[in-house]
Parts: C-alpha cells; sequence; structure tokens
C-alpha cells in the first residue's frame, strides 16, 4: 500500500495548498453536527476511487444520503467464541464466569436457533447459578432469533465504485452487530480495495469488552491492508475505542472539540509516533476544518466536500468565502444544473461527481433562488437611485450589456438570470463605484477605513488597529508581505504577537477586502482603498 497514491482531501486553511493523506486504517473524529465528518469522508471516498460500505445505524440519520443503497448480508455462525461476542454486546459488559454454559450451549448447533433450542433444554434441570446464565442467555436469543427470520438477507455484498450504504436502522444493537460482523468478514475474505466505514466505533469496537464487530476488526486491521482493504472508523469519542484496533491507525482526521475532557482523551489516544495538534488548536476549528496527522504531519485543512469544485474550495480553505456561503453557491449551480436537464437526456454520461438533488434538496434550493432574485431586485433598484443624480439629462438607467467580475471573468446580461452571474455582475460595479473606506481608531489619530457598506471600528492598539495602521503606512503596498514579515515588523514596532491570532486577524482583513492573498503566502493592500485619517473627536 505504500506505492498507492495518496488521497486528497482538501487545501491547507490559509495557504490553500492542496493537501493528500495517505492510504492507511483511519480515524475520524469531532463533534457531531460541528465539524462534518460524513462531509470530509464522502469526499475522500469520492476522490479516492475505492469502493466504500458504510452503515446507517440510528434513525432520521441524514448521513451518505447520496450513496447506493444496498440490503443488508449475513452469514450465521453458532460457534462459542461468537455466541459469548454478541452476549457481551448485548449486556454492555465483559462475561466473567459464563463461558463454561455458553460452550454446552453451542456444541452441535449449527445456527443461532440451534443454540436458542439448546438453552431452553437446559432451562428445564438447570439450578441456581446455572438458570440464571441460561435465562440470560434465553432472553437474548429471545430477541436476536426471531429477527433472523424476518429479515429479508441479501446472499452477498454487491458492492459498485464510491458510497455503498446498508441501513440498519430498524434492526436491534445486537442484529447491526451481526450484519456489520458479516460484511467485514466478506470483503476481507473476497474483496479489495475497499473501504468499511465503522459509525459510532466507540459502540461497535468498545474498549474492556468483546463484541461481534470487534472480533472481525482485529482481523480485518491486521490483514485487510495488504489486499487495500482499509478500516475507517468515525466517532465523536474516540476514548472508548478499543486500544488494539487504534493502534492500527495511521491517519487522524481531527475535527473541531469544544470539552476540555474530551479534547484531552482524544490527543491522548493518538500514538506517540503522530505529530499531534495543540488542544487550544483543536478547539478553534470551524465547520469542515480538520488537523490531518499521520507520521510528522499535522496540518490544518479545509476538507473539500464531493460536490464542491476545486477553486471553490480553494477559496474557503484562504478565508476569502465562507463555507456556508459556498455551500449555498455551489448549491444554486447543483439546482441549475438539475433544472436546465430535459427529462428525456440521456445521463449514463454525466460527471460522476455531480450529486443527486432529491425534491426536498430542489425545494429548498429554489427558495433560495428565489431570496437571491428578490435581493438582487432589490440591489439593482438601489444603484438605479444612486446612479440618478449622475444621469438626470441622460435617458434612463439601462443594465450593462456586460459586466466585469473581480475574477475577470465578463457575464452578459442575459446570462444575469443565472443568480451567481447577476450578483457578480452587481458586485462589480459596487466595488468599482462606491469609495473603499477604513476606520481604524488608533490612541492618538483615527482612521476610518469603509468596503462598500462595511465599516470596521478598531483600537489603534489591537492587533488589527496595528496592522491596518501598516496597511495605510504602505507596508502591504507592491508585491505584499508574508506573515512572518507581518510579524517581525508587529515585534519591531510594538509587543509580539501569536502567529494564530495574526493568521486570523490577516485571514479577516482578506475576507473583508483590505487585503489580498497572493501566491507565495504574500498579502498585499487593495491598490484602490481609500483611506481617511483623523484624529480622535474629530468632525
Amino acid at each position: 500500500m505504500t506505492s498507492a497514491p495518496p488521497i486528497p482531501l482538501g487545501f491547507e486553511v490559509g495557504t490553500a495548498a492542496p493537501v493528500a493523506i495517505p492510504r492507511m486504517h483511519l480515524c475520524i473524529c469531532g463533534q457531531t453536527q460541528q465539524a462534518g465528518k460524513t462531509t470530509a469522508l464522502e469526499g475522500l471516498i469520492t476522490r479516492s476511487g475505492l469502493r466504500a460500505l458504510t452503515f446507517i445505524t440510528k434513525r432520521g440519520e441524514s448521513s451518505f444520503a447520496g450513496g447506493r443503497r444496498i440490503g443488508p448480508y449475513f452469514r450465521e455462525r453458532a460457534d462459542w467464541q461468537f455466541v459469548a461476542s454478541i452476549l457481551e454486546a448485548s449486556r454492555h459488559e465483559k462475561l466473567k464466569f459464563e463461558r463454561a454454559w455458553i460452550i454446552r450451549a453451542s456444541r452441535g448447533a449449527r445456527t443461532l436457533a440451534d443454540v436458542h433450542a439448546n438453552v431452553r433444554r437446559a432451562l428445564h434441570t438447570a439450578k441456581g447459578l446455572s438458570g440464571d446464565v441460561y435465562l440470560t442467555l434465553d432472553a437474548y436469543l429471545a430477541d436476536v432469533v426471531p429477527q433472523i427470520g424476518r429479515v429479508k438477507w441479501a446472499s452477498s455484498l454487491e458492492l459498485t465504485a464510491g458510497v455503498n450504504v446498508v441501513d440498519l436502522a430498524a434492526l436491534s444493537v445486537e442484529m447491526q452487530h451481526l450484519v456489520i460482523r458479516s460484511a467485514l468478514e466478506w470483503i476481507l475474505e473476497r474483496e479489495h480495495d475497499t473501504v468499511v466505514v465503522i459509525p459510532e466505533a466507540w459502540a461497535f469496537i468498545p474498549q474492556g469488552r468483546g463484541t461481534p464487530v470487534k472480533l472481525a476488526a482485529e482481523a480485518y486491521v491486521r490483514q485487510g491492508a495488504a489486499l487495500g482493504n482499509l478500516l475507517w472508523l468515525d466517532s465523536q469519542d474516540i476514548g472508548g475505542i478499543d486500544k488494539t484496533i487504534l493502534r492500527s491507525v495511521g491517519t487522524w482526521i481531527l475535527g473541531v472539540q469544544r470539552e476540555a475532557n474530551e479534547i484531552k482523551r482524544t490527543l491522548s489516544n493518538i500514538p506517540a509516533s503522530v505529530k499531534k495538534p495543540s488542544a487550544a488548536a483543536l478547539a478553534t476549528l470551524e465547520l469542515g476544518q480538520f488537523f490531518a496527522c499521520w507520521g510528522n504531519h499535522t496540518i490544518r485543512t479545509f476538507a473539500r466536500p464531493a460536490w464542491m469544485a476545486e477553486e471553490l474550495a480553494r477559496q474557503v480553505a484562504t478565508g476569502a468565502i465562507d463555507v456556508r456561503n459556498a455551500a449555498a453557491i455551489a448549491g444554486v449551480g447543483v439546482l441549475k444544473r438539475a433544472l436546465d436537464t430535459p427529462d428525456t437526456a440521456d445521463t449514463a454520461h454525466a460527471p460522476h461527481e455531480d450529486p443527486t438533488v432529491t425534491k426536498a434538496e430542489a425545494d429548498r434550493l429554489v427558495a433560495e433562488l428565489e431570496q437571491l432574485r428578490a435581493e438582487n431586485a432589490n440591489l439593482r433598484h438601489r444603484l438605479e437611485e444612486l446612479e440618478a443624480p449622475l444621469h438626470r439629462e441622460a435617458s434612463p438607467f439601462v443594465p450593462p450589456r456586460t459586466s466585469t467580475s473581480g475574477t475577470g471573468k465578463t457575464y452578459t446580461f442575459e446570462e444575469s438570470r443565472d443568480a451567481e452571474a447577476m450578483y457578480q455582475a452587481i458586485k462589480a460595479r459596487l466595488v468599482k463605484e462606491v469609495p473603499a473606506l477604513l476606520r481604524v481608531l488608533v490612541d492618538e489619530p483615527a482612521l476610518e477605513v469603509e468596503i462598500t457598506r462595511q465599516v470596521i471600528t478598531v483600537e489603534g492598539s489591537a492587533l488589527k488597529g496595528r496592522i491596518a495602521r501598516l496597511i495605510l503606512d504602505g507596508f502591504f503596498d507592491g508585491e505584499g508581505k508574508t506573515q512572518g514579515a507581518t510579524r517581525t515588523e508587529l515585534k519591531r514596532t510594538g509587543p509580539d504577537v501569536n502567529q494564530g491570532n495574526l493568521w486570523r486577524t490577516v485571514s479577516e482583513l482578506v475576507r473583508d477586502g483590505f487585503l489580498t492573498a497572493e501566491a507565495g503566502n504574500l498579502y498585499r493592500a487593495v491598490p484602490a482603498m481609500k483611506r481617511n485619517i483623523r484624529e480622535r473627536g474629530a468632525a
């Protein structure tokens, strides 16, 4: 596997340098609904070229909504080790002395129904401790055995490229263990270049007790990598995952954690051979950002979703576009492609990365599109009002036939029917005709800087105020300056600053239009910015 090409994960936060991870067993963790684990996994699977199998274990889960649904595969076993493991999974505790009774009940059995029949025969004569043990076995098997008979099981696992999903939400936890174990055994024995994603890994591969999944996972991680079969663990809490399995993990994708003890547990479970981020850095990750850790690498990365174009993902990584705004932009593009495609169109050769748009998603995106159109109409009206004093003797305002955005791309007025093109055309007009003004309050003088309608007011002694002074003094003119050079200049003119705080502040100034991020990690002042310096309290 060492010769296999790495898998593109996304782009480094700040620099937008490409980040790719090695093909290894992997663990991804982070706070649920705050990290974006499922989106990151979908992107990795799509760009890996591997087949992947994952499971839905809870009702109402929306994970891997675009994955191909396949039926559950189950291979029944009745050896005593298997029966013992599912009993531990059911009781959520390690067996102590019950193995002797389990061995007796499993003799001669070929199915769990046979084991159940043996247990019920033994109950007729068992007393005391034996009676209690057989009663426990009977209660467990009375739940599992009927489920085995009710479910229509697939005779095999037919996996295709991309994400394959087995929905287990309707099954009991005990039955979910049996299905996931059967899938692991099938892939280990018959498949290659396949990823198995274990959700809620702390529950299915727990520390300190056996489960059917745990027994199969131990064999899978030891033998699967040589065939390109990888185990990817998905869990909010990695402290409860079996340490034998975690020792086989080579790549760690760490999302945001807010609780101090959870951060400590997360970092303590990563092997010493892997470089780790700081606790503070882990707590400040944003949605879609992860620390990719393997070997001596630890890179703060924006994990590119499968549905997001590379250039858009780069803009998010640099901080020029908020990830939620990027999702809206990409969503409008997906909707437009869906609405522009005739019902009779041949979709056999459609690009693989185009996601399927469900009716609910389409309804939501249509509503967002209508809102964008309304906002654009309002902006167009305001532009007409702004231009009216300049053209009182001229003919009424006519929208330009072409408009050039800040990216250099030209949009025609007809194309502005597309919400994104209309937005770019109006934004370009605003940037051109509305002066930029920055307001920075310094201890004695005060500066005022504003881009379009935004006014930023900061104290001159604060980090943003100090950087604003450098902008006004021409420090960032010409080819621009790196963050390292900026920090050196700040140290020369005042106290030193934290590198992380410096990166965030510079990124905010890029986002707000005061600086531009250039190649070579350079930051340059916006040439057209107007600067107005005034004394504190001056009119």
